[in-house]
């Protein structure tokens, strides 16, 4: 009887370590998602407000740029904001939805601006026009590293056309 005692205490001790073990590892997951998410709303707050200040404390040195609209780099990132400011001077960004896995940030967005200067070389037509991105984004120390993205082109020319 004092084996039988011995191996079910045995069982329960490492079934406590084991679930103490993946309580500590869960609340390490949640305290990482929380830090992505708060990095992904400091970046759509400094997009909203089309203010780069902040880039330097979200944005690695050496920044990768996988989607060949503007160069990598830290002061890449901040022309490419004046860029899209000086395209969409009323641009809004608003993260649908988000998911974290590890070090990397996905996020679904939507933008909407007014159509008031030439994009893709179509006339501003003054319509409000919104397209979807995909984001993913690999994070390093704390700040955004690397980026990959998928653009609702065909909605966004369909919109600038007047359609």
């Amino acid at each position: 009887m004092t084996n039988r005692r011995n191996m079910l205490a045995g069982m329960l001790g490492t079934v406590w370590l084991a679930a103490g073990a993946s309580s500590a590892k869960a609340a390490d997951d949640c305290t990482e998602k929380t830090k992505l998410s708060a990095l992904l709303d400091r970046y759509v707050a400094a997009l909203n407000a089309h203010d780069a200040r902040s880039y330097p404390d979200m944005f690695t040195e050496t920044y990768i740029q996988h989607s060949g609209r503007s160069p990598s780099g830290l002061a890449a990132q901040i022309e490419n904001l004046a860029h899209i400011v000086a395209t969409w001077p009323d641009i809004q960004m608003q993260v649908e939805e988000r998911i974290f896995d590890g070090n990397k940030i996905a996020a679904r967005s939507l933008y909407t601006a007014t159509h008031t200067q030439t994009v893709q070389g179509f006339a501003p037509t003054g319509k409000r026009i919104s397209f979807t991105t995909l984001d993913i984004w690999r994070v390093e120390n704390g700040k955004l590293a690397e980026h990959w993205d998928l653009v609702d082109t065909a909605a966004l020319q369909k919109q600038l056309r007047g359609e």
